[in-house]
C-alpha cells in the first residue's frame, strides 16, 4: 500500500500486541517530495504489514534480519492482495456465466423437422454461437481471466467494464 506523510517513516514499526500476535509494519521505497508552492517536504513510501507471534527480542530479531523480514512482509502483502483480486475476478466470471448459456443462442426448433429446416436450424445455431463466442461478453470474460497478467498486478489492477446487455 502506498502512503504519504510529512514525517519520514522508520524502517519498521511494531504495533500493539493482541494476545500472542503482533503486527509489524515495514516502510520501503521512501521518496522525498518537495512541494515548491508550499515550500514543504513530504515522503511517499510503501507500507507492508505482517502479523507474527510476539516474542522477547522481536525488535532485535527484525533489526538483525531486516531484509528477510521485509521480503516476507512484501510477499505476504502481495499474496493477500492477489487473493482478493482473484476472488473478485471469480465473482465477476460467475456472474457473467449466464451470458454464455445455451438458452441465449436463440435456437428455435421447428415442430416439423425436415432436411430444409434442419439446415436452417444448424446455420442459425452456428451464427448465434459465433456471435456469443466472439462477442463482447466473451471478450469481457477473457479480460477477466487475464487480470493477473496486468502490469501492476495485484497493486494496480483495472477491471474490465461489463458489456451492456
Amino acid at each position: 500500500m502506498k502512503a504519504r506523510s510529512t514525517i519520514i517513516p522508520p524502517k519498521f514499526k511494531i504495533g500493539d500486541r493482541k494476545g500472542n500476535l503482533i503486527e509489524v509494519a515495514f516502510f520501503d521505497d521512501v521518496k522525498e517530495i518537495q512541494d515548491q508552492e508550499e515550500e514543504a517536504t513530504s515522503y511517499e513510501y510503501s507500507v507492508y504489514k505482517i502479523k507474527t507471534i510476539y516474542r522477547e527480542k522481536l525488535e532485535e530479531s527484525i533489526e538483525n534480519n531486516y531484509e528477510a523480514w521485509l521480503e516476507l512482509a512484501k510477499d505476504t502483502d502481495y499474496q493477500e492482495l492477489a487473493k482478493k483480486v482473484r476472488e473478485k475476478r471469480d465473482e465477476l466470471l460467475a456472474d457473467s456465466d449466464k451470458q454464455l448459456l445455451l438458452d441465449r443462442i436463440g435456437l428455435d426448433l421447428p415442430e416439423d423437422i425436415n432436411a430444409t429446416n434442419l439446415l436452417l436450424v444448424v446455420k442459425t445455431l452456428f451464427e448465434n454461437l459465433t456471435k456469443i463466442l466472439r462477442g463482447d461478453w466473451a471478450k469481457y470474460r477473457q479480460e477477466l481471466r487475464d487480470i493477473t497478467k496486468q502490469k501492476g498486478f495485484p497493486y494496480d489492477v483495472e477491471f474490465p467494464k461489463k458489456p451492456e446487455e
